[in-house]
């Protein structure tokens, strides 16, 4: 499947501005501290700076900004999409009553044994990452996660 670099230049340049919009709304702390406004501002910033590359090189190329060539995408291809959705709205719907760690830890093992893993591996990356992720963002950067019916 093939989108034009413009289409998703533009996207992603919109899906930057929409966070920094909803980010300058959050709490700023005291004495002239970065709040918890400023890592998501700085990723919206990156995100607007690379879609301004990706519209660049579709110029670049002379595609067409409406291209989407979906011959090449078989079956196999769709489904994982489709899975791709259905995990996103499995932590949506789930993390608040299984909590981030066992959540994160199902939806990776599930893809990455959906992608011919092999089981010793997935379970060893899901828990790894899922550890990593969890360490980084409950413990270091202090990010509330949800904890589940087991509280962690």
């Amino acid at each position: 499947m093939r989108v034009s670099n413009k289409a998703i230049g533009v996207a992603v340049i919109i899906f930057g501005i929409a966070v920094i919009l909803y980010a300058r709304n959050f709490p700023k702390l005291e004495k002239g501290y970065p709040g918890p406004s400023l890592f998501p501002i700085v990723l919206a910033v990156l995100f607007i700076f690379a879609g301004i590359v990706l519209i660049i090189q579709g110029i670049r190329s002379g595609e067409s900004f409406l291209k989407l060539d979906t011959r090449d995408l078989t079956t196999h291809q769709i489904v994982n999409i489709a899975l791709i959705v259905a995990a996103i709205l499995f932590y949506i719907f789930l993390s608040d009553l299984l909590g981030f760690q066992f959540t994160s830890f199902i939806i990776l093992l599930f893809l990455m044994k959906r992608l011919r893993v092999s089981t010793l591996w997935s379970l060893i990356m899901a828990c790894t990452v899922t550890l990593v992720i969890y360490t980084l963002f409950a413990k270091i950067l202090l990010v509330p996660l949800p904890w589940g019916l087991w509280g962690w």
